[in-house]
């Protein structure tokens, strides 16, 4: 597994789950997204690398990443919390194992990873008190 390679199978397969108004690999602050271009995802590629050597000569490798999400919840119709359910439920959706990965029980982004999961407790703002709604949801990438 490359760096290179399980990040961008990642990538793939968030930005592709849910019409996101962009969606980058290069962070960007809340204030420098407007509205307009809302609901927007960015994978940040920052979090901790741990090795394990389950042989002498064989490390397994194990990454993480964020996945920001912005939303535009100014509607007064529709609380905020509906989007990023809307969301997260297409995120889980995405990085669940199927085809030949759902014998395995992993979700292995077409070969990139050896499993890729969600950890964790996602961080939800639903943006009802100032229209900017916001999740973060964490994902382990665990090579081979």
């Amino acid at each position: 597994m490359t760096r290179e390679a399980a990040f961008s199978a990642l990538f793939a397969a968030v930005s592709s789950a849910y019409p996101w108004g962009i969606a980058s690999r290069r962070m960007k602050l809340w204030s420098e997204v407007p509205a307009a271009l809302r609901p927007a995802f960015f994978q940040l590629e920052s979090g901790p690398e741990a090795y394990q050597w389950a042989s002498p000569a064989t490390p397994k490798r194990t990454l993480e990443a964020k996945l920001f999400l912005y939303f535009d919840a100014r509607d007064p119709t529709t609380p905020g919390a509906t989007a990023i359910n809307n969301a997260l439920d297409a995120i889980d959706a995405a990085l669940a194992p199927a085809a030949s990965d759902l014998s395995l029980g992993r979700q292995t982004l077409g070969g990139a990873v050896h499993d890729c999961k969600i950890m964790g407790v996602p961080v939800r703002d639903t943006g009802d008190l100032d229209g900017d709604g916001l999740a973060v949801v964490a994902v382990r990438l665990v090579g081979p």
